[in-house]
C-alpha cells in the first residue's frame, strides 16, 4: 500500500480547514440571495407636510427630490442623516406642456440648456446618486434630448430610474446605449389615493418581485401611503423578500457592474 505523502496531506487539511471556516459566510450569502428585493422611490419630496415623516420611516426607501421644493435641500440632507438614499426628480416636459416648476427641461432646448438644468438642479439637492423623471411623458420620447440628459449622468456618475409616465418612453434604451445604469418602474403605488388602492398596489408589487425576483415601485409623500407602508413594510420578511435602495438593483445589474468601474476612474 503506497503511502500518501506528508505534503499531501498537509494540503487536504487546510483546504477542510478553510471549507469549514468559509461555509457560514457561505451559507449566510445563499440565504440572501433567496429573498426577493423591491425598492421604493417616494417622490415629489420638497413640497409637503408628510415629507419629514415619510424620510423617517424604517427601511432603505429611496427618496426623489424635486430640485425647486422650498424645503429640497434640507430635506436631501435631512434624507441623508436618516441614512436614506436621495435621488433628484428632474422636472421634465409632459404632454400636457409645461409643468409650473422653473427649470424644467423641455424640447425646445438646446444641449447646453439641458446640461446646465441639469447642474443647477444637481446643486439644490446634494447626496444625490441618481436621477428620475418627473412627469417627462413628452420628453421621454425624445432620443436626442434624452441622450444630453445620459451623456451628462454618465460624466457625472449619475444613475437612472425611468419612472414611465408615457409607454413610448426611449429614456431606458438611451440610457443603456450611453452606459448609464438603468432600471424603469413597475408600478405606482398611489396611482389611485385611496388606502385599498394603494395596498392592492403594495401587493403587486410584492408579486411582481417574487416572479422576477426584484422590482420597483413609486409612491409619493400622501397620508394613505404613508399608513400603508407603516402597515404593510414591516410583513415582507416572512414572504422573502427585502427592501434595498435603488441603487442596489442597479448595481446588480450588468449596466451597473461597468458603471462601478467607471465611477472609479
Amino acid at each position: 500500500m503506497s503511502k500518501i505523502p506528508a505534503d499531501n496531506i498537509r494540503r487536504r487539511g487546510l483546504s477542510a480547514l478553510l471549507l469549514l471556516l468559509l461555509l457560514p459566510s457561505l451559507v449566510k450569502a445563499q440565504e440572501v440571495q433567496q429573498y426577493a428585493v423591491i425598492s421604493i422611490i417616494i417622490d415629489d419630496i420638497g413640497y409637503h407636510q408628510l415629507d419629514r415623516q415619510m424620510i423617517e420611516l424604517p427601511g432603505k426607501l429611496t427618496f426623489a427630490v424635486l430640485p425647486n421644493g422650498p424645503q429640497a435641500t434640507k430635506l436631501a440632507r435631512y434624507a441623508h442623516q436618516q441614512g436614506k438614499e436621495v435621488m433628484l426628480h428632474m422636472p421634465m416636459q409632459s404632454t400636457l406642456g409645461l409643468v409650473a416648476e422653473v427649470g424644467v427641461l423641455n424640447i425646445d432646448m438646446q444641449e447646453s440648456r439641458v446640461v446646465e438644468g441639469l447642474q443647477r438642479a444637481f446643486a439644490k439637492v446634494p447626496y444625490a446618486v441618481g436621477l428620475n423623471n418627473h412627469q417627462g411623458s413628452l420628453l421621454t420620447r425624445h432620443p436626442g434630448h434624452m441622450g444630453w440628459v445620459m451623456k451628462e449622468l454618465f460624466k457625472q456618475g449619475y444613475f437612472f430610474v425611468d419612472s414611465r409616465t408615457s409607454k413610448q418612453s426611449v429614456a431606458e434604451q438611451v440610457a443603456n446605449e450611453q452606459g448609464v445604469p438603468a432600471i424603469r418602474r413597475d408600478v405606482f403605488l398611489d396611482h389611485e389615493v385611496d388606502r385599498l388602492s394603494i395596498e392592492k398596489s403594495f401587493h403587486r408589487l410584492l408579486a411582481i418581485a417574487l416572479k422576477k425576483g426584484h422590482a420597483v415601485a413609486i409612491g409619493h409623500p400622501y397620508p394613505e401611503t404613508l399608513a400603508v407602508l407603516q402597515a404593510l413594510l414591516p410583513t415582507i420578511k416572512d414572504k422573502g423578500i427585502r427592501l434595498e435602495f435603488i441603487s442596489y438593483q442597479l448595481q446588480k445589474s450588468e449596466s451597473g457592474w461597468a458603471w462601478n468601474q467607471h465611477v472609479r476612474k
